[in-house]
């Protein structure tokens, strides 16, 4: 006996990335409140200048805390374009990859019955009729895209939620290194709460849509779902080796600038790159 109906699920799934993608946006907004001026030093940070006692530390070590904000405001702008910049290369040659290999998928799944558009005895009960071989080839198909478009989504979304915490981390480490911890903590809980509610939405409200055409021919519904998974484990996949190499390159980039501008050696923890 189940524990909770069908009813119960249809209710619970939604409301469960409802409630993961509301967390994400919450989690963001606690980060986007630490502020930082914009790369063109319009906007100061004069809050983000102040000591725990509210008075201008500037005044105590002699540093120009506008001119650290303004710095660390103008690298991010810098890292959020070369980030984005690399990630639309990227998805070009993603595009190519994901239009030829749905092809394949449909050619491959369509021609096991000779892209037939009869129904077919069911594997799990050949007494009952199941839904023919072209739609299942040609929804896993759109599953895989499907997959596809939402791991790439989530790539991009990703990178812009860690582009945009990057400087109020450090900037909140100027506060304690629980400050810094709270607001990384709090990006990538928003990052990793809105991938995962994202997926998931995206997940139920497909399988419903394919249950229009599947009926109760439960076992097409999820062959042809399975094509979800294989779209997003295949972005991810490439995400994550062209990833690697573009941040291996901005780590070499890195030492090299700590060297030629400041004689910093390489990996040496003074290099605030090297984090």
């Amino acid at each position: 006996m189940a524990v909770i109906g069908t009813a119960g699920a249809e209710v619970l799934i939604p409301l469960a990335a409802v409630i993961g993608i509301a967390f994400a946006v919450f989690q963001w907004y606690a980060v986007a409140k630490v502020p930082v001026p914009s790369h063109d030093g319009e906007d100061g940070g004069g809050a983000a200048q102040k000591g725990r006692s509210g008075h201008d530390e500037s005044a105590e070590d002699g540093v120009d805390y506008r001119q650290v904000e303004a710095r660390c405001a103008e690298i991010q702008h810098a890292i959020s374009i070369g980030a984005t910049s690399f990630l639309f290369t990227e998805y070009r040659y993603l595009a190519v990859f994901m239009a030829g290999f749905a092809v394949v998928i449909f050619m491959f799944l369509g021609s096991a019955q000779r892209f037939s558009t009869r129904p077919e005895p069911c594997t799990y009960d050949p007494a009952r009729m199941c839904r023919p071989a072209l739609a299942n080839a040609a929804f896993s198909m759109i599953a895989f895209l499907l997959g596809a478009l939402t791991s790439v989504m989530s790539g991009y979304l990703g990178m812009r939620v860690a582009t945009f915490a990057n400087a109020r981390t450090a900037l909140e480490a100027r506060r304690g290194v629980g400050r810094a911890f709270v607001v990384a903590f709090r990006s990538g809980a928003a990052m990793g709460f809105l991938l995962a509610s994202s997926a998931l939405f995206v997940l139920y409200v497909a399988i419903n849509l394919f249950g229009v055409y599947y009926g109760d021919d439960w076992g097409g519904l999820y062959e042809s779902i399975t094509g979800y998974g294989l779209g997003g484990s295949s972005m991810a996949l490439f995400g994550r080796v062209g990833g690697g190499i573009y941040t291996k390159a901005a780590d070499v980039g890195a030492d090299l600038v700590g060297k030629v501008e400041r004689n910093i050696p390489e990996d040496d923890p003074r290099n605030p790159a090297r984090r």
